[in-house]
C-alpha cells in the first residue's frame, strides 16, 4: 500500500507541475496578450464611443419636420489598444462580441492585424525581457499597439438588438503566434437607444 500511496502522490505532483508549466488558461493568456483600453481617436461616426462606454443609435430618424433630411446613421467603430509582453509578434485574428440579453447571437468578426513583440533598445532583436538584450546594457521595450476602426455593431446588429437598454457587453479578442493561441477579454457598457444625432433641425 505504501508504494501505491507514493505512486499516487508522484502522479498528482506531476499533474500539478504540468498544469503550472503548460497551462494556457485565460489568466495566463492575458499576462502575455493584454487588452489595455478602448479609444476613439480619429473616428468619425454618428455614435459616441469612449474608453469604457458607448451610446449607440439604433433608429435613423429625420432632422427636419418635413422628413427630408435623414439623421446621420453609421456603423459603430472603435479603436483597441493592446500590449504584447512576449518576444514573438501576435497576429490578431478574431473578435467575439456578446450582448447578454440583447436578443442577438454573439457577433463574430475576423480581424487581420499584428501586435509586435518586445524589441531590444540597444539593437535590432525581439525580446521577452531585458535578459534577452545581451551585450551593451539595454532594455526590452514592449510598446502599446493601437488597432484602429474595429467594427463593433453594423446596421443589422442595430436592427435586431432589443432596445432601449443598457448592456454590459463582453468583448473577447483572439490571436496567435507561431507556437500557441491567445485570448483576452473585457467588458464594455453600451446604451442602445433612439438617440438624436442631428446637428441641426429645420422646418
Amino acid at each position: 500500500m505504501r508504494w501505491l500511496s507514493a505512486l499516487m502522490s508522484g502522479t498528482m505532483l506531476l499533474g500539478v507541475l504540468w498544469m503550472g508549466c503548460g497551462s494556457t488558461d485565460g489568466n495566463d493568456d492575458q499576462l502575455v496578450f493584454q487588452f489595455l483600453y478602448f479609444d476613439s481617436t480619429g473616428i468619425t461616426q454618428a455614435d459616441s464611443v469612449g474608453e469604457t462606454s458607448a451610446n449607440v443609435d439604433v433608429v435613423q430618424g429625420f432632422c427636419d419636420v418635413a422628413q427630408t433630411i435623414p439623421e446621420p446613421f453609421t456603423d459603430t467603430l472603435i479603436n483597441a489598444v493592446f500590449r504584447n509582453n512576449e518576444a514573438s509578434d501576435i497576429l490578431l485574428e478574431q473578435v467575439v462580441i456578446d450582448i447578454p440579453g440583447g436578443g442577438i447571437a454573439p457577433i463574430v468578426r475576423n480581424l487581420t492585424a499584428v501586435i509586435p513583440g518586445g524589441q531590444c533598445s540597444n539593437f535590432n532583436q525581439q525580446c521577452a525581457s531585458d535578459l534577452d538584450c545581451q551585450g551593451v546594457i539595454g532594455a526590452c521595450l514592449h510598446m502599446d499597439t493601437t488597432i484602429s476602426d474595429i467594427l463593433l455593431f453594423d446596421f443589422e446588429d442595430k436592427e435586431h438588438v432589443i432596445y432601449p437598454a443598457t448592456y454590459n457587453v463582453s468583448i473577447t479578442f483572439f490571436g496567435s503566434d507561431p507556437n500557441r493561441s491567445y485570448e483576452t477579454s473585457t467588458h464594455y457598457v453600451v446604451d442602445f437607444d433612439n438617440f438624436n444625432n442631428c446637428t441641426q433641425t429645420g422646418g
